[in-house]
């Protein structure tokens, strides 16, 4: 019964997923037609095919882009992002413009300007670090949705590593975070160097993985760097073995200041990892809160909107109404006069229970630099 169940659960995401993620034409914005456009700063460590598109193999280089994605008009909060080879603007995300820059000092520079022409407190950078079987579209179009949908401010960048694409591509991906350890890190020194507000790291599933690999890497020469340049972490439905997490804690040290793990007991891809990969636990299932109750992380379970959203595995991209409460904490009289760095500073500080979201706080409230 277990193998049967196993078997339809890899065909239907097989047959989901027969599409060519690798094309992401530009088709230039058409005001009159798209409801909105998110320009984006991108960061990518994949080489180029003979059409010109960023493909799934791995790069030596990492390139930087500034790019415009088009968003259509019908589009809701929490709708997927749809794409095509062939793109509607009515129907489908669209990259409207794309400028490669030339290095990561260029790439700096951008970014630095673009934080200038913001007000003082909107001067902010937000990392979104996509997961497993992701295109070069998916990433840069699924950070564009979420930038998008939860209003954040400031400046939104993406990097986007070079995922397989494809379901049978799970242990390709894996590598392709180790091979990406390198590249991520140069991004998150250089986002250090542009004199941001607030940076916060946005990673889902396996691109967690690669975030607490990059963090654990930096922290092996510059211990702190993390806490010292890092306001936030969300590790959203993170594939990652939870005894892998706690030894790339320990690494870490002392965690950004606000440290962030999403989790749902209902997500039908990590319970496959999870039996993939011999029956370990995966952090994102929520299982490990008495394994992890010294470390002073923020967990925030979102199994009861998993019936709300499309996407067991993105809860918290894909649910309407978890997104409308994320937005109404937005509103809060503290966020609202600039004395909370993110929306959910104005929510985990009080450690309140939202609707039916439980939010909890594991770990004493001591200083962090105790739990070596």
């Amino acid at each position: 019964m277990m193998f049967k169940r196993l078997f339809w659960v890899c065909l239907c995401v097989c047959l989901a997923a027969c599409a060519d993620r690798t094309p992401a034409p530009i088709v230039p914005l058409q005001p009159d037609i798209q409801r909105d456009s998110r320009s984006l700063l991108v960061a990518t460590n994949r080489e180029r095919n003979e059409l010109g598109y960023f493909s799934d193999v791995r790069a030596e280089e990492t390139a930087y882009l500034r790019t415009v994605v088009g968003i259509p008009p019908g589009h809701n909060p929490g709708d997927a992002p749809k794409y095509s080879d062939n793109p509607n603007p009515k129907k489908h995300f669209t990259i409207a413009e794309e400028q490669e820059l030339k290095g990561k000092e260029a790439f700096l520079r951008e970014l630095k300007a673009q934080l200038r022409a913001l007000p003082p407190e909107q001067r902010e950078v937000t990392l979104f670090v996509h997961g497993y079987f992701n295109g070069y579209s998916d990433s840069v179009f699924r950070g564009a949705q979420l930038f998008s949908d939860f209003d954040t401010p400031g400046v939104g960048v993406v990097f986007s590593w070079p995922s397989a694409g494809r379901p049978t591509g799970y242990t390709y991906d894996r590598e392709s975070v180790l091979f990406a350890r390198d590249s991520l890190e140069e991004v998150l020194r250089t986002l250090s160097q542009a004199g941001a507000r607030n940076v916060l790291i946005m990673a889902h599933s396996m691109g967690g993985l690669l975030t607490m690999e990059a963090l654990r890497q930096i922290e092996m020469t510059n211990p702190n760097w993390a806490h010292r340049n890092i306001a936030s972490v969300l590790l959203i439905s993170p594939d990652i073995a939870v005894d892998l997490f706690k030894e790339q804690l320990d690494r870490v040290g002392r965690l950004p200041s606000q440290f962030v793990v999403f989790t749902s007991g209902s997500d039908k891809a990590l319970r496959l990892s999870s039996l993939i990969n011999s029956g370990t636990d995966r952090l994102g299932l929520g299982n490990s809160s008495a394994e992890l109750s010294e470390y002073p992380i923020i967990f925030v379970d979102v199994t009861d909107f998993n019936d709300d959203a499309k996407n067991s595995h993105f809860v918290v991209a894909e649910s309407p109404a978890l997104i409308a409460l994320f937005n109404g904490a937005a509103n809060h009289e503290e966020f609202a006069q600039g004395r909370s760095r993110t929306v959910l500073d104005t929510m985990t500080d009080r450690t309140v229970q939202l609707n039916k979201s439980v939010i909890y706080q594991l770990g004493p409230e001591e200083d962090q630099s105790e739990l070596r």
